[in-house]
């Protein structure tokens, strides 16, 4: 009896309901996460130094560490091995330059240096992809629009215009195509002036509903009182220390930075010839150390919220 209890407390305590925890970067500020963002940018766009771009995977790295959503990375990442291999192979076919010859194919030279960029600049386009991706996680779309809409309204209201434009357009393209198919229409000719001849009186269509649209979205704007006072904020977020902290340095890293390319401590170029300076100089170290900074802030100032009940 006593065994058959003990069993039953054994099953229970392995069956027990484990509460698993994951870190929520949307507790951030829209303005926060901006900063973050645009300073990563501009570094990955404006520069080649791999040391930089290192420092950007620091970034990167840790916060994939982190984050709950693994997947849409690896998803990120089997996109990018097709695009890299075309990128150093175009890259290898059409750049001769360099002092190191690997070998020559149909009296054509491969240099050492043309593969050295493709690679750099397709890890430069991987971390736009992942940039991208940690930008998602770290902002709530609701409090962005929020936010943009009190600081620069007449921008913000025509990109929602635009974002939802687009899908629609699409939607009904399809729809009156479907249309004027069960009409009679033919698209599907052979000669690309007929086959324009087709489409002209869907598009015109389109762009009737479309400009009525427009119209419509822009008189409900204007019967609402749009900037016609003070924008009223339903949940108004508020700024913390730990906000601050990052957006201090977010900004202080994109000062310093500009400083380093104006002196060219970051200056760097694979076909011109490169030295132990191009990856080891105060200015390289003081952002790398920024970036670290910025990371360690990031990830030790979110909060941890519970991601779910699961089953031993």
């Amino acid at each position: 009896m006593l065994k058959s209890e003990s069993t039953v407390l054994v099953k229970k305590k392995d069956m027990k309901d484990e509460i698993k925890y994951y870190k929520d970067f949307k507790v951030y500020h829209v303005l926060t996460a901006t900063l973050i963002f645009i300073s990563m940018i501009i570094m990955i766009f404006s520069n080649d130094n791999p040391v930089i771009l290192a420092s950007v995977y620091v970034f990167i790295v840790s916060m994939i560490i982190c984050s709950r959503e693994k997947q849409k990375f690896k998803t990120g990442f089997y996109y990018f091995i097709p695009i890299a291999v075309l990128i150093v192979v175009i890259n290898m076919f059409f750049v001769s330059s360099g002092s190191i010859t690997l070998f020559y194919l149909f009296h054509k030279r491969f240099t050492l240096e043309a593969v050295v960029y493709a690679v750099v600049f397709s890890f430069k386009f991987l971390a736009v992809i992942y940039i991208f991706l940690i930008f998602e996680s770290m902002i709530d779309t609701d409090r962005a629009v929020s936010y943009f809409s009190s600081v620069m309204p007449k921008s913000t209201l025509m990109l929602m215009i635009s974002f939802k434009l687009i899908p629609s357009m699409r939607d009904r393209f399809k729809n009156l195509k479907e249309i004027y198919e069960i009409r009679g229409v033919r698209f599907n000719k052979k000669k690309s002036k007929e086959k324009t001849a087709s489409y002209i009186p869907v598009l015109s269509i389109l762009l009737e509903d479309s400009m009525e649209g427009s119209f419509a979205i822009g008189e409900a704007a204007y019967v609402r009182g749009f900037l016609s006072g003070n924008r009223s904020v339903y949940e108004r977020q508020k700024f913390y220390i730990r906000d601050y902290k990052i957006i201090v340095l977010s900004i202080a890293l994109i000062v310093f930075y500009g400083i380093a390319e104006f002196k060219n401590w970051v200056r760097f170029n694979i076909y011109d010839g490169v030295t132990i300076i191009n990856f080891i100089n105060i200015g390289i170290a003081a952002i790398f150390a920024f970036v670290v900074c910025i990371t360690l802030l990031v990830i030790f100032n979110c909060e941890e919220k519970k991601d779910g009940f699961y089953r031993n």
